[in-house]
């Protein structure tokens, strides 16, 4: 049964500004969000926040969230100027 979400918009839950650039890999407000797999030690999927610097030349590392919700959010708050930790 084909579900019909017109009170949504076109895409149920899609989140404004995220875009997904390959299988495991998105991009929002310049930050880039990867998914990382699950294994033995690690049961559920994991989240990876990067970001590259001015000059595009080191990889900036900002956490691990266990949804792409907390991540987005985790984004927002760095932008905003928030301590993220909290």
């Amino acid at each position: 049964m084909k579900k019909r979400y017109s009170q949504h918009g076109a895409y149920a839950g899609s989140i404004p500004g995220l875009t997904m650039v390959s299988k495991n890999v998105y991009v929002y407000s310049g930050f880039t969000i990867r998914k990382s797999s699950r294994n033995a030690f690690n049961r559920s999927n994991s989240y990876l926040i990067n970001k590259r610097d001015d000059n595009g030349s080191i990889d900036n590392y900002y956490g691990r969230d266990f949804a792409l919700a907390e991540a987005i959010r985790t984004i927002d708050k760095l932008k905003s100027g928030e301590d993220y930790e909290s």
